[in-house]
Formats: structure tokens, sequence, C-alpha cells
């Protein structure tokens, strides 16, 4: 589900939270079979209802045909962007979830949901939110994202 290569820490700063879904479908992403429908996909989720959840973190997702294997990338950003629909929600961690979506229109929405609750149910506790946020580096996010991972098996 993580794969080191989609840790990121941008050096840029982006206006708006769809610079940042832009920046993070379009990684070098073996699982993503074609990069501009996903990030379309992600928008329209994201337009339907803002993925911002707690304490400076977005976790945008979509099920999308652009999708080949299901995958989390994250991004750790130098400037928080505004997320939410309220005063404050700006997100600094941003998790990009993808699913893949059958081309007969199935969703494995099944596998959506354990994702989404395996990170939840770290994301909960403030002290892992800590250590991503003061990670030195992107093998040490990786690290830490493990966890997850042995959860979620």
């Amino acid at each position: 589900m993580f794969d080191e290569k989609l840790i990121v820490f941008p050096e840029d700063s982006f206006a708006a939270k769809e610079d940042v879904i832009r920046c993070l479908t379009h990684l070098e992403n073996s699982r993503v079979l074609d990069a501009d429908r996903y990030e379309q996909a992600v928008l329209e989720r994201e337009a339907s209802f803002a993925t911002y959840t707690i304490d400076g973190v977005a976790m945008p997702h979509a099920k999308s045909e652009g999708v080949g294997e299901a995958f989390v990338a994250f991004a750790r950003l130098k400037t928080p962007v505004p997320w939410g629909t309220e005063f404050g929600e700006d997100a600094r961690i941003v998790f990009l979830i993808g699913v893949p979506q059958a081309a007969d229109g199935e969703q494995n929405n099944n596998l959506h949901l354990k994702i989404l609750a395996a990170l939840s149910k770290k994301l909960i506790h403030e002290s892992f939110r800590q250590k991503l946020s003061e990670a030195a580096s992107e093998k040490e996010v990786y690290q830490l994202l493990q966890e997850i991972e042995e959860d979620f098996r």
C-alpha cells in the first residue's frame, strides 16, 4: 500500500488544495494508469465533500479507472494549504488514496474503507501525527507508515 517513492516533502508552496492534488496524482507511480483521469476523480470527490480530517491532516481519495492497484501517497507540505470548509482547516499533511474502479463501474468499496479506517486509527493519536510532522526524512515517514501497513494486514 505504501511505497517510499510516494512519500514526498515538496519544496514548493501551493496556492490551493487542487495544486497539491495535481502534484500528488502526477508523481511517478506505477500503480496509476492514467494520472489525468485519476486527478479528475479526486477533484470531483473533493468538490462533493472536503477531505480535511483532523489537526492539519487531509485524506483526498478516489476510486478511478485511472488506478490499477490501491496505494497511498504522502506529502508533508512546507506551508499549510486551506483544505476544509471551516476557517483554520489548513492541511500540512496529506494522504492521497487511490483505489481501482473496474471499467464496468464496479467499485472496491470495502478496500477503500479499510484503507481509510487503517489510516484514521493511527491518525487519531496526537503522538503519531507529531512523529509524522517531525520526521527528518521521507525514509523515517515510510518507517512510521509501515506500522499502519502491519495493522492493515
